[in-house]
């Protein structure tokens, strides 16, 4: 079963920061799933923290993203330590360029868009300190300290754009209008021409945007998002028959058939895989 999470202080659009020296409430036996971001920054590593369902290793110095919807699972070393930081995009009011490189990982798989950052030890220093700050500034109720919170976030991930080079070389920006639209309407659409419609192209030219920047076709992007869905719907304990109807299939059998057909294994096969 893989539970969701929710907290009340990001729905009031907060930012919560918490201290991870021992294992403590973040690290789960179980996948689950949260409707915010967390993220993640281990000072020293260990470990393992599987998202949507691959697997990353816990280095020290380096970032986890989590984005809402994704599911994780975390088995930190008893020996590491870190931070997590939740919150709701908009809790950090982040300009354009970071809201969208956030905005990328809930669009995006782990397999398609890596959640991890590794930082190499000449910034090992300058990282430790600013989330140490960021600590601090939370514990503090001051509207400064506050502000505060919310620049040293936005520098962190700058941080992480950086080391993933997306601030030289950017998503191509329709791509990425394409890639929200199909997170949002995958459920429902899921035809090529329903999206190339919407984004005013051809099918052609849509497949070729696609193409060119993920090196698939927009019908292979689109399976790919409905079978991620179904992999987590199928691991929160509901029936196929209920995921078949999340995922607006008409005929359970039509699910179980199209899932097999992409993954290799049936809906139940891989309900019952560990």
């Amino acid at each position: 079963m893989i539970p969701t999470y929710s907290s009340d202080k990001t729905i009031k659009k907060g930012i919560v920061v918490n201290h991870l020296e021992q294992l403590n409430e973040y690290d789960f036996t179980m996948p689950h799933r949260h409707d915010y971001f967390e993220f993640f920054y281990f000072t020293s590593g260990g470990g393992t923290h599987s998202i949507d369902f691959k697997e990353f290793e816990i280095h020290d110095n380096s970032v986890h993203i989590v984005a809402p919807g994704q599911v994780h699972q975390m088995n930190r070393a008893l020996d590491s330590e870190g931070y997590v930081v939740l919150f709701e995009l908009s809790a950090l009011n982040p300009p354009s360029v970071i809201e969208s490189f956030l905005f990328e990982h809930i669009c995006m798989s782990a397999e398609e868009l890596s959640p991890t950052f590794r930082f190499d030890e000449r910034l090992m220093q300058p990282l430790n300190e600013r989330i140490k700050h960021i600590y601090e500034s939370y514990k503090r109720s001051a509207l400064l300290d506050q502000l505060r919170l919310v620049n040293e976030m936005q520098l962190f991930c700058l941080s992480c754009m950086e080391e993933a080079g997306e601030i030289d070389s950017p998503i191509d920006s329709d791509y990425l209008k394409f890639r929200r639209f199909l997170n949002s309407n995958f459920k429902v659409y899921k035809k090529v021409k329903d999206y190339a419609e919407k984004m005013n192209l051809t099918d052609r030219a849509l497949n070729d945007l696609v193409k060119h920047n993920s090196g698939k076709s927009v019908s292979e992007v689109i399976y790919r998002q409905i079978v991620m869905e179904a992999k987590r719907l199928l691991r929160t304990g509901i029936s196929i028959k209920e995921s078949a109807y999340a995922l607006n299939f008409e005929d359970p059998g039509h699910f179980s058939k199209f899932f097999k057909n992409k993954t290799g294994m049936s809906p139940s096969d891989f309900q019952n895989h560990t």
